[in-house]
């Protein structure tokens, strides 16, 4: 399967500097406040997913840019980008690309975890046999984040996305997501999710602290 050669390139950049740096420097411990997780940091993240489609003949590729910054205590903003390709289906290729502004709300009032609420909008665009199509996207989630090592967080969330314009339309996902500081500028990151019509996707990441 080819893939976008630009955001593979940048996927292999990140691996690369994220190695290099880990041989460099000895890990440097994650203070015990103000770096836990990904809620409230100024971060970029880059993510690959695997996304297993029910019912149908093929599978997909996703690949993902994420940019975090906080608006203020308790408010993140965030920009993403994502590129999503199926396998070859009546000898071509289903591609979408889509771009993302949102906000996230969260609270540190609790011991046990952050919870959160988050909203965005943005755009996407399709293309299938020369056929082009848009839409504008809106989502909503709401989640959690719970330390459960010194370096590592765990986040289960729900969430909902419509894409009124687009074939398939709205869509729920239910997913964990997982988040590990190697050292106090470098992170990655995993998790699972599944859809309301069945689909599951698998991602793996990295994210850098700037």
């Amino acid at each position: 399967m080819k893939h976008p050669s630009i955001l593979q390139s940048l996927l292999f950049a990140a691996a690369l500097t994220s190695v290099a740096a880990a041989r460099a420097d000895e890990p440097t411990p994650v203070p015990a406040s103000g770096t836990m997780g990904l809620l409230g940091q100024t971060y970029a993240g880059l993510t690959y997913s695997y996304l297993n489609l029910d019912s149908s003949p093929v599978n997909a590729d996703s690949y993902s840019a994420e940019f975090n910054n906080p608006l203020n205590a308790s408010l993140d903003g965030i920009l993403g980008y994502n590129f999503t390709q199926t396998g070859v289906v009546a000898g071509t290729r289903l591609n979408e690309q889509s771009l993302r502004a949102a906000v996230r709300a969260f609270s540190s009032s609790y011991s046990w975890g952050k919870p959160y609420v988050e909203g965005g909008v943005g755009y996407a665009w399709t293309k299938f046999a020369g056929t082009h199509d848009n839409s504008i996207v809106w989502d909503a989630a709401v989640g959690a984040e719970f330390q459960v090592a010194p370096a590592v967080t765990v986040t289960p969330y729900v969430q909902f996305r419509d894409e009124p314009d687009l074939a398939g339309g709205s869509t729920w996902n239910f997913g964990v997501k997982g988040n590990y500081w190697v050292n106090s500028q470098w992170s990655i990151t995993g998790g699972v999710n599944r859809d309301d019509d069945q689909n599951m996707g698998f991602t793996v990441g990295t994210n850098f602290r700037y």
